[in-house]
């Protein structure tokens, strides 16, 4: 089974909007969120946006280098891997190595 969306653009895209939806709404509540001592929820959504930013780019980055990797091959779907090699044959076990069970 191959995965949906083997470079994670998608799921690192939602969690960005996720985290800049939150920075928003932190500031706009920001007075409340000090009386009550969590002031540092503001922190956490800029940093969850940042790494995001950070994990949507490397995410783009990989996308970009696969496709220009498997540029000439043209396969049907542009997101999906080529195929893997075989895997090599069982060895034969020598006639004095004792079979494993």
């Amino acid at each position: 089974m191959r995965a949906l969306d083997p470079d994670g653009v998608t799921v690192v895209t939602a969690g960005t909007i996720g985290f800049a939806i939150g920075i928003a709404v932190c500031w706009w509540s920001y007075p409340q969120l000090l009386a009550l001592g969590k002031g540092w929820y503001l922190g956490v959504a800029i940093t969850g946006t940042v790494i995001g930013v950070l994990g949507l780019a490397f995410s783009l980055f990989r996308v970009a280098r696969r496709r220009k990797r498997h540029a000439g091959d043209a396969p049907e779907d542009p997101d999906t891997l080529p195929e893997a090699p075989p895997r090599r044959a069982l060895e034969e076990q020598s006639e004095d190595a004792t079979p494993s069970v």
